[in-house]
């Protein structure tokens, strides 16, 4: 290998691991500026006030300002805002806040193998899903997955007089259907009923009706449908360019498929910060663009809306991390924020009725895993949540042999060491000719330092003639790089895998409890400075050892190269890969070992082929 395939080398691994900062950065288009929140409020006011459709305007580049609530769920924090001014909560915060109420909470259970669903009579939205199929944390004996939406809970309304998530309805459970009612009727004589019953798998079809039971024509305004607050989880960790949280949006018009919002959330606060001096606590985007859903989701799970006909608009809020010290003592905000929670809300358009008429919106809303084998059966692309982007076929292939040897031999270590078995049959015949080629090379370095010597004050001649005399020895002198050129998509693929799909959350291997995640076996207490290593991953130091071993069986075209290739490359790798899921660790250091395999196995047919060979008589040399 020359200096000039290692330089490519080293920039491709560098490419592969800033791939999601560079897509993020150059190919996903930059976020719109943020609609004033006080605007927002003052549209969302007045629609309850005039009972009549509000839209705000497009967004306001100089005013943008935060949504002043924490949204995350079970959060009493204070807020910190974007100015003085007291502002009032959103009606899904002021819900959790408001402790008079006409009556009691009701709370009831829609249940099927997958979930258990709780709604509340308090604002009749969903407040709890719980997930059998999946446990809390890493620990086997840890509780069932719940998502937790009691402070922000998903399918309340917003704007929408008297029935708005700091309203009390009626529920009940319906005897024949098994299917949840909520009713209300308001002061203006608008009789609300909503059915709620499962869909297939994790969804639920909702079915919102209004009868105007009056004697005038009623509006009924252009309101938000709530889907629930999430947060990142305490089991997951920040993973090398993994954005946790997210908001997905599917555009209605103009093709321009699925806006996925989790690189542009925290540009969202530094546009903030950079007008407002700080970085706010929480940031808020709205836009009346027509959608056909709008999704919210953390790594693992995720919440989609799907409104009847799309949506008139959609606003998003997301909430930062807050930095050590900082709710004592606000200077000490950070620079950058991390996300740690999201919320949205889609927009369902105005409609009026005239007396005695009634009209129905149906809302589908799926509650569970980024599952990709589930998600392709709701349409609408709603599997585009799991944001494969380029690698997409790549992405789906992988899945489906991960699942399909899962479901022979059920355990996701297994099934990855296989898929790479399968990976290297595959490319087989080309890594076997590579590794012919870069013997080749290597027998020809003596006749390539003549030329050297020869043409030392010609480097234009000097090139010519080195590589005519590899074409004349049928050698392709990249042919070295083309065993890790072709597994680097596989790579990028495996980590985009990794990103979203539930299958490998908590998956065991041997001492690894989640290949999702680094090994993490024993906590340091410290963190190491530059590299940011806190913890001992076992599997990253055997991936060094076997990348060094088999760097030493490669052929070289010098000895000060094999030299440098023997200590850069593995500690090259270690560095890169030591806080990578286990699960891309494991990949890799199988892919080396069998590398070592295949080179063990030349090499020993080399070796018999030449002793054979001189075991001949001189005559019969020259004819073999």
């Amino acid at each position: 290998m020359k200096k000039q395939d290692l330089i490519i080398i080293v920039a491709l691994f560098a490419l592969m691991l800033a791939w999601p900062m560079v897509y993020t950065r150059f190919f996903q288009p930059p976020p719109a500026p943020t609609k004033p929140a006080t605007a927002m409020e003052a549209a969302r006011s007045s629609a309850m006030t005039n009972q009549a459709s509000v839209r705000t305007p497009d967004a306001l580049p100089s005013e943008a300002k935060t949504v002043p609530a924490a949204i995350a769920a079970g959060s009493n924090e204070p807020a910190l805002t974007a100015s003085s001014s007291a502002q009032p909560l959103p009606p899904s915060q002021e819900l959790r806040r408001t402790s008079r109420r006409a009556s009691p909470e009701q709370r009831l259970t829609l249940t099927n193998a997958n979930t258990v669903l709780t709604f509340s009579s308090w604002g009749g939205g969903l407040v709890a899903a719980e997930f059998p199929l999946y446990r809390q944390t890493v620990n086997k004996h840890s509780g069932t997955m719940v998502l937790d939406f009691s402070n922000a809970p998903a399918l309340t309304y917003t704007g929408f007089p008297e029935l708005s998530a700091a309203d009390d309805f009626t529920l009940e459970r319906e005897d024949a259907t098994g299917k949840l009612r909520v009713e209300k009727t308001t002061s203006a004589g608008v009789h609300f009923t909503r059915l709620i019953a499962f869909g297939a798998d994790y969804q639920i079809i909702v079915q919102d009706s209004y009868r105007n039971e009056g004697r005038q024509t009623i509006t009924l305004p252009e309101c938000g449908v709530q889907l629930g607050s999430m947060r990142i989880g305490k089991e997951e960790t920040k993973t090398t360019g993994v954005e946790s949280m997210g908001v997905d949006v599917l555009n209605s018009s103009g093709g321009e498929g699925v806006k996925y919002w989790a690189g542009n959330l925290p540009k969202l606060f530094k546009q903030q910060a950079d007008e407002d001096k700080h970085v706010p606590r929480t940031i808020a985007f709205q836009t009346n663009s027509p959608a056909d859903w709008v999704a919210v989701k953390s790594k693992f799970f995720v919440q989609i809306l799907a409104p009847e006909g799309g949506t008139a608009g959609y606003q998003l809020i997301a909430e930062r991390a807050l930095a050590p010290g900082e709710t004592q003592d606000p200077s000490q905000a950070p620079k950058s924020a991390t996300i740690q929670a999201v919320s949205a809300q889609a927009f369902v358009p105005a409609r009026t009725l005239n007396p005695g008429e009634s009209v129905t919106q149906t809302l589908k809303l799926y509650t569970g895993p980024k599952k990709y084998s589930l998600l392709r059966k709701l349409g609408l692309h709603q599997e585009d949540v799991m944001d494969f982007g380029m690698w997409s076929p790549l992405c789906k292939f992988l899945l489906i042999v991960l699942n399909a040897t899962y479901s022979v031999i059920p355990n996701y270590g297994i099934a990855i060491i296989l898929l790479t078995v399968l990976i290297r049959i595959l490319f087989w015949p080309l890594t076997h000719k590579s590794t012919e080629s870069m013997k080749k090379m290597q027998e020809l370095q003596p006749l390539i330092a003549e030329l050297r010597k020869k043409h030392k004050d010609s480097p234009r001649k000097l090139q010519e003639e080195t590589m005519a005399l590899y074409k004349q020895n049928k050698v392709n002198p990249v042919s070295g790089c083309l065993p890790m050129l072709i597994q680097i998509p596989v790579f990028i693929a495996l980590f985009v895998v990794l990103r979203s799909a539930i299958e490998l959350r908590f998956a065991d291997f041997l001492w690894i409890k989640d290949l999702s995640e680094p090994e993490r076996l024993i906590q340091f207490g410290f963190t190491i400075p530059l590299l940011g290593w806190d913890a001992l991953n076992i599997l990253p130091i055997f991936m060094a050892a076997t990348q060094a071993w088999q760097q030493s069986m490669t052929p070289a075209t010098d000895a000060s190269q094999q030299k440098m290739l023997l200590f850069f490359m593995p500690v090259m790798m270690l560095v890169m890969f030591y806080n990578m899921p286990s699960a891309l660790v494991l990949y890799w250091s199988t892919n080396t070992v069998i590398m070592i395999a295949q080179q063990l196995i030349q090499k020993k047919r080399a070796a018999l082929k030449k002793m054979l060979h001189e075991s001949l008589p001189p005559v019969h040399r020259q004819k073999v």
